[in-house]
C-alpha cells in the first residue's frame, strides 16, 4: 500500500480532473452532433455546390491533426482579435473536429436503408421533411447508433491532449500531482483507470445499441 500512497492521498483531485473531462467531452458531443447530422443531410439530400463544399470540409477536418486545431485556436486566433475564452474554444474545435467524422456515420446510417423504405415513405404521400422525420431518421440514427459511440470515446481520449495547450482536465490534473509526488507511475495508472472506466461504459453502450439495432433490422 505503500508504493501508491501517493495515489491514494490524491485521488480526489484526479476525480475532479475527470469531471472536468467528462463536461468537456459532454459540451463537446452535442454541437459534434448536430453538426454532423446537418453535414450528412447535406452530403445526401444537397445541390451539387454545397456538397462540394462539405466534402471540402471533411477532408480539411480529417487530415489535419487534433492538436494543430487546437494549437492554431489557443494561440493564433488571438492575434486576429478573436479572443475565445479557453474552454470554449477547445470545446468548438472537437466539435468541429468531430463533426466531420461523425457526419460519415450519420450519412451511411441513411444510406444503408433499403430502397423500400424510401418508395413505401414515398407512396404514402409523404413530403421529404415527414419522411424524413418519421420514417428514415428513427431507423438511420439506430444503424448510426454503434459508429456514434465509438467516435464519443474516441472524443474522451482526445481531452487529454488539451493540456498541451494549458487547459486543467485529468491529464494536467495527474501532470501537476506528479510533479508533487514524483509518482507518475502511480499516477498515471490511476489516470488510466479513470478513462478507461468512462471509455468501457460508453463501449458497453455502444454495444447495447448495436445489438439493438441487429434485431430490429
Amino acid at each position: 500500500m505503500k508504493t501508491f500512497a501517493p495515489l491514494l492521498h490524491s485521488y480526489w483531485y484526479l476525480f475532479r480532473g475527470a469531471g472536468m473531462t467528462l463536461l468537456m467531452a459532454s459540451a463537446a458531443v452535442v454541437p459534434a452532433t448536430l453538426l454532423g447530422v446537418l453535414l450528412a443531410l447535406v452530403q445526401v439530400f444537397g445541390r451539387r455546390a454545397a456538397r462540394s463544399a462539405v466534402l471540402a470540409y471533411l477532408f480539411i477536418m480529417r487530415g489535419i491533426p487534433l492538436l494543430v486545431l487546437l494549437t492554431f485556436v489557443y494561440y493564433l486566433l488571438p492575434l486576429t482579435g478573436i479572443d475565445l475564452p479557453p474552454f470554449w474554444g477547445v470545446v468548438l474545435v472537437l466539435a468541429f473536429y468531430y463533426a466531420a467524422f461523425m457526419s460519415e456515420a450519420f450519412r451511411a446510417g441513411i444510406l444503408s436503408l433499403p430502397q423500400a423504405q424510401w418508395d413505401a415513405a414515398k407512396s404514402l404521400g409523404m413530403p421529404r421533411y415527414l419522411m424524413l422525420r418519421i420514417v428514415i431518421f428513427p431507423q438511420a440514427l439506430r444503424l448510426a447508433a454503434p459508429p456514434f459511440i465509438s467516435l464519443c470515446v474516441n472524443l474522451v481520449k482526445a481531452t487529454s491532449l488539451v493540456s498541451i495547450v494549458g487547459l486543467w482536465e485529468l491529464t494536467m490534473a495527474s501532470r501537476e500531482v506528479v510533479e508533487r509526488t514524483l509518482a507518475p507511475f502511480q499516477i498515471f495508472l490511476g489516470a488510466a483507470f479513470l478513462y478507461f472506466c468512462i471509455c468501457y461504459a460508453l463501449a458497453l453502450y455502444g454495444k447495447y445499441l448495436e445489438r439493438r439495432a441487429l434485431v430490429g433490422h
